[in-house]
């Protein structure tokens, strides 16, 4: 488990799928999704029992701490142990509770976990180029643009250019110890 203020991040449970089957469905949400929808809760069951012994991932429910509630998921995908990085991703499916600044939590608690736990060197992540807002959120927290992969994807019936992101071992520790750093991922 991992603590901070307001959230813990716990791993994944099945009793949480329900919840990830409604927010990946939700149209607020999944016009952002660098995958398909929709989905059911049986592909979501086969998903969960194949991550439950996959190591490349990290999948993590956000509860709110005050409520007990589940609110959204994060984690850490592709996560490659001989390369040193992996995918961050994060979703705070839970209308109310989006807008309240979780991911400025959810994402140091994240990259510290990676960074020092997994010993990864970079961490990077997609965004498709809709996502103004939440490029803002990843960039206050650390993440520089470093490539736009033209055509990248193939989802929603089309080719979609990606944004990618990342922070660096050093950036992220720097900035922790209060250093700061410009460095910039490439």
């Amino acid at each position: 488990m991992i603590n901070s203020e307001r959230i813990l991040l716990r791993t994944l449970e099945e009793s949480d799928l329900e919840a990830r089957v409604k927010w990946f469905n939700d149209p607020e949400i999944n016009q952002f999704l660098v995958s398909d929808y929709p989905i059911g809760m049986a592909k979501t069951k086969r998903w969960f029992q194949s991550t439950l012994t996959d190591n490349s991932k990290l999948n993590l429910s956000i509860i709110d701490k005050t409520k007990g509630r589940l609110v959204g998921m994060t984690g850490l995908l592709n996560i490659d142990v001989k390369n040193a990085h992996a995918q961050f991703y994060i979703t705070i499916g839970e209308a109310d509770f989006r807008g309240k600044g979780i991911p400025n939590e959810v994402i140091p608690a994240v990259l510290r976990y990676g960074f020092t736990y997994l010993r990864l060197n970079k961490i990077y992540l997609w965004t498709l180029p809709n996502n103004t807002r939440a490029r803002a959120v990843y960039e206050r927290n650390g993440f520089k643009e470093e490539a736009t992969l033209r055509d990248f994807l193939h989802c929603r019936g089309a080719f979609q250019d990606i944004i990618q992101h990342c922070v660096l071992r050093r950036d992220f520790l720097a900035d922790e110890m209060g250093t700061g750093s410009v460095d910039v991922c490439a």
